[in-house]
């Protein structure tokens, strides 16, 4: 769903994007997806055979959709060849008008706990917090990273231990790759006193601005586009919710970025030959892998600087 879906006109219409694959499959498919729309939704399939998954994305119906869903076919069949014994993998595509679309997420997406002490709702939902709950007011469709998915959950709960079981929490923090700065905003939520987030696209420094000021949290978390290497500076907390290729390429930046006796979250990881790569690559850094977490397809690491 693109970055901007609140503004809505009377002619505008929506390319829905269905491709039903192999759930083992799915996750990258997801993802892929989502770079593309700007967000997804997965449905389990009941099959006779393997699980199945559906993944819906929403394009814009203008000029830019033939050229993403070029993409998104490119995409499917180089996917094809790297998996070949994963099926057959199904595209369709419908147009629907726009109310239909903004009718059918508001009926979808609903308040939903996503840890023990955070929930996230849409604004057109009412939730009464209880003791403890802390909430982040999103829409759908804005950019990546409503909690809904397993890599993003898995970064959340890593956050909500930091803050609730040890005695000296994080006091500063930096987000790399914020997205829609749902990372930043729970570590602020639990108690954070200064949190930076950056993210190398500018859409979604303009997203999580959008949403860390819709929440209230402006005051203490600052949103730049500017590249990690370029931050002269030390956090208590690092978090990296990204993919494995370019954790590895930002390793030795994530590390040196992490203060003495500071945490370092890493997501988006694939369970298997991902996460033993990851781990080695920030122990050969000297940092000590503390935890791993997994979810499906995905895993997060907790490390600490020594």
């Amino acid at each position: 769903m693109p970055a901007k879906s609140q503004a809505h006109s009377p002619n505008k219409s929506w390319l829905r994007i269905t491709i039903t694959a192999s759930e083992t499959i799915s996750d990258p498919i997801a993802d892929f997806i989502c770079e593309q729309t700007g967000g997804v939704e997965q449905i389990p399939v009941a099959s006779a055979n393997a699980a199945q998954e559906q993944i819906v994305g929403y394009l814009e119906n203008g000029p830019q959709a033939p050229e993403k869903l070029k993409k998104i076919t490119e995409y499917l069949a180089e996917l094809a060849c790297l998996a070949p014994g994963e099926g057959k993998t199904r595209l369709e595509t419908d147009i629907i008008p726009d109310e239909d679309w903004n009718k059918a997420w508001k009926e979808r997406f609903k308040p939903l706990p996503i840890t023990p002490h955070l929930v996230i709702k849409p604004t057109w939902e009412s939730y009464q917090p209880g003791p403890g709950e802390k909430v982040i007011e999103m829409d759908p469709g804005m950019a990546f990273g409503t909690g809904h998915h397993a890599s993003t959950k898995l970064a959340l709960d890593f956050i909500e231990g930091l803050f609730h079981g040890i005695k000296t929490p994080p006091k500063t923090v930096l987000d790399v790759g914020t997205g829609t700065g749902i990372l930043a905003m729970a570590a602020a939520l639990f108690g954070a006193q200064e949190v930076l987030a950056i993210d190398n696209d500018p859409e979604a420094v303009v997203v999580a601005e959008e949403n860390i000021l819709r929440n209230g949290l402006l005051p203490i978390i600052t949103v730049q586009g500017v590249a990690l290497e370029d931050i002269p500076r030390q956090f208590d907390l690092v978090i990296a919710n990204i993919i494995h290729d370019t954790l590895i390429d930002l390793a030795a930046s994530l590390a040196a970025r992490l203060a003495a006796n500071g945490r370092l979250i890493l997501a988006g990881i694939l369970t298997g030959p991902q996460t033993d790569s990851i781990r080695a690559a920030y122990n050969a850094l000297g940092l000590k892998h503390q935890e791993t977490r997994s979810e499906g397809e995905w895993s997060a690491l907790l490390f600490a600087q020594p």
